[in-house]
Parts: structure tokens; sequence; C-alpha cells
């Protein structure tokens, strides 16, 4: 069993995409102060502040310490594992602010497409944000989730993007943690057609081991 979280996040992959987002956020800056004004500059301006939002979701999923540490408890004594606001909500305003430079540049594609400084980058953005909507139409109707583990009495329950699941106990089979596609925790589940769930490290502020204990322990308190 992997003991280390540090195993799961190796150094090398955070300072990878946290130096590349800080690399292209400071050229973006750069490059949307250069221009003059108009929608194309307005959509420069979007185009940094998703990726400067980006950058925040990046350093609190990938860099921010992960030590054991007591979850939020339910009135029920449910022990509620929820990931940090500043990695939901940044995620969630650098998609936003895509969104909205990419209408910017589709709105400019159909109306003066000669004042797109780079068409190319400009469509592969709009059909981006085109193929997002989905999920748009799922989180405007609450079926896009922040990732939350629920340890209740009579079993667990993981919200996570689109997964939405609830088992009882004696369905969960244990948890282990997975290494690789995507790192994290394992949770093992029985019953005709179950399919594990994969609960992501980056998803919360609490070392895996952690968790993996946390439903182990669940687990064998329901069985007494």
């Amino acid at each position: 069993m992997v003991s280390s979280n540090q195993r799961l996040i190796p150094r090398w992959y955070a300072a990878t995409v946290v130096g590349f987002l800080a690399v292209f956020t400071l050229v973006l800056v750069g490059v949307t102060a250069a221009f003059g004004g108009g929608l194309e500059a307005v959509s420069m301006w979007g185009l940094s502040a998703a990726s400067a939002l980006a950058l925040v979701a990046a350093v609190s999923a990938l860099v921010r310490p992960r030590r054991r540490r007591e979850p939020e408890v339910a009135t029920d004594g449910s022990r509620v594992f929820r990931a940090p606001a500043l990695t939901a909500w940044a995620l969630v305003g650098a998609w936003f602010a895509l969104l909205f430079t990419a209408a910017l540049w589709g709105w400019l594609a159909v109306t003066d497409f000669d004042t797109l400084e780079s068409p190319g980058f400009s469509i592969v953005t709009i059909l981006g944000a085109l193929a997002s909507l989905p999920d748009l139409v799922r989180l405007l109707s609450g079926r896009l989730h922040r990732w939350t583990l629920i340890l209740r009495r009579d079993g667990l329950s993981y919200r996570g993007y689109r997964t939405d699941v609830s088992v009882p106990w004696k369905d969960v089979r244990g948890a282990s943690i997975q290494e690789r596609g995507p790192a994290g925790v394992r949770i093992e589940l029985g019953g005709a057609g179950a399919g594990d769930v994969v609960v992501p490290a980056t998803a919360f502020d609490v070392p895996a081991d952690q968790l993996v204990e946390e439903v182990g322990q669940a687990r064998k308190a329901a069985r007494r």
C-alpha cells in the first residue's frame, strides 16, 4: 500500500502543470495588455482570467499540503470529506471565463473574422466550449457535482463530476489506493452490475491513505 500521498501526485508533475499555467498566464496578460480595445481585447482578458483561475485550481489541487485532519461531521454522525472550495470554484470560474471568451470569439468569427489574431486557436477554443455545453446543462440542473465522500452509518455516498453513487455497507467490499488512471482511492463494490468507484486524490485535502482507513473503519463499525 502507498502510504505517502506524494507518490500519487509526484512533485515533477505538479511543478510541470503549475509552471506551464503560470507562464501561460503571464504571457496572456502581457499580450492582452498590448491590445488596444474592442471585443478582441475583452476576449483576451477573458482568456487571461480563465488561465489564472485554472492556475489557482491547479495549485490548490496539486500543491496544497495533504495532512490528516478531522472531516466535517454531520448531525447524524456522518463523516463528510469535501473538495476544497478553492479547487472546485476556481475550476468553475475558469470554465465560465473560457465560455465567455469562446462566445466573443464566436461572435467575431461570424461578424468580422479578420479581427481574430489567431483564428485557428480561436476555432479550437470555440469547439471545446461547444463540447462542454452538455456539462453546463448538468451543472445548472444540479447533476454536475463537487467531489464529496460521505461515510454514513448505513453506507457511503460519493459524488464527483458526473458520478453520483450511494451504496449500503453490505455492497462495499473494501477500499485501496490506486496509483494510476486516475490516482486516488478505489472503492470496490459488490452486487450485480456494480462497478468500482475511484475517488481522485487531487480532489481532496487529506491523504489517500486516510480515506482508505476511514472507509475501512466505517465498514467495520457497520458490521458490529
